[in-house]
């Protein structure tokens, strides 16, 4: 339960917000203390025309930029966005992310000019709260969500505050990770080579040619050291990809210093993939840096059991979740804020951008 100090300080926060806004939104917190600040329409124009809507977003975006880092998090619903193309236009005044999901740990498809599929994880995967592209030296600042068809079951991006996290975690865990950083190994296979194993869809090994979409290994050198990784070709022709990065980052705008990787995300579990389809993974790779996605503490030390649940405990006192809703648009501080993904059933249709 929150104190009244703190719901006086979540309603001071929400009236802050409020006198940068006009009279033509109505704004709430649902979740008192956490993201996100959620924006519906009282102007009829909003809800009704995308030209309406994209020039409310250009004329409040000192507003915007504001609650950003207040609450880490907004939410529109109710908005004049009913395809991807007037997601982008909606969103158009922010700078796309200039390097785009090159380098990226998920396969994404373009669905029109800057927007992309959000994920192809099959629907029964938790993926675990995470901030997009931690693994990478240059990331992007912003992420927006746009719900284009909502699941029949399931299928909500939880969110959390990343504020004090670092701090809420074991303290030979925050050592380690202040002293070391964090180690991403990616391990793509040949896919030249005859009855390679990892070949097996359920091992979701994809070979380098299907992931880089090239037969050029120069070329896959040529981005992945533009993006500050090392590369290694193996005698087999298989690819191995890693960087060492800090496990912290400042915030660029308010100075605070903030947990920033994906150390948890990165590391398959039985929570997160299920008992059966860990211990045959576990299996396949005795080594766990062999696996196709890795992270290790920068000096090749695994995270233990114990931490990874200490995360994971922490994580799950933080998230929020809500159910989306076709037309919903949402836009993440990347290090203010996580992510994650529910499993869901039936037809889901969820979309990003990327922004400086």
């Amino acid at each position: 339960m929150l104190n009244t100090e703190t719901m006086e300080k979540d309603s001071a926060r929400l009236e802050q917000v409020r006198s940068l806004f006009g009279s033509d939104v109505r704004l709430s917190e649902p979740f008192p203390g956490r993201p996100p600040l959620w924006i519906e329409p009282v102007e009829p124009e909003l809800a009704q025309h995308i030209d309406a809507a994209t020039a409310w977003v250009v004329n409040n975006r000192a507003a915007i930029e504001a609650a950003l880092l207040s609450f880490g998090a907004l939410f529109w619903r109710g908005f004049a966005v009913h395809r991807p193309e007037e997601f982008e236009r909606f969103l158009s005044d922010f700078t796309p992310f200039s390097q785009g999901y090159v380098g990226g740990t998920s396969h994404r498809k373009a669905v029109t000019g800057k927007v992309m599929e959000a994920t192809r994880a099959d629907d029964h995967i938790n993926i675990i709260m995470h901030q997009e592209m931690a693994y990478l030296p240059n990331t992007p600042r912003l992420l927006a969500l746009y719900c284009n068809k909502a699941a029949e079951v399931g299928g909500e991006t939880p969110i959390a505050d990343m504020r004090g996290l670092m701090e809420a975690l074991p303290q030979g865990f925050q050592d380690k990770l202040k002293a070391h950083g964090v180690r991403y190994i990616r391990n793509f296979r040949n896919e030249d080579t005859l009855n390679d194993w990892r070949a097996d869809p359920s091992f979701n090994h994809h070979s380098w040619q299907y992931w880089f979409e090239t037969t050029d290994r120069a070329e896959v050198e040529r981005v992945m050291i533009e993006r500050g990784s090392n590369v290694q070709w193996n005698e087999d022709g298989s690819l191995t990809i890693w960087t060492v990065l800090p496990g912290t980052a400042v915030h660029p705008k308010t100075g605070e210093t903030l947990f920033f990787n994906q150390i948890y995300a990165m590391r398959q579990h039985r929570l997160t993939i299920g008992e059966e389809k860990i211990a045959r993974i576990d299996a396949a790779y005795p080594n766990y840096l062999d696996k196709p996605n890795a992270a290790a503490f920068g000096n090749g030390e695994p995270l233990s059991e114990e931490d990874f649940l200490a995360m994971h405990t922490e994580m799950e006192r933080r998230e929020v979740a809500f159910c989306w809703e076709p037309g919903d648009v949402m836009l993440l501080d990347n290090k203010l804020t996580a992510h994650g993904r529910h499993p869901y059933k039936g037809q889901r249709d969820t979309q990003v951008m990327l922004f400086e």
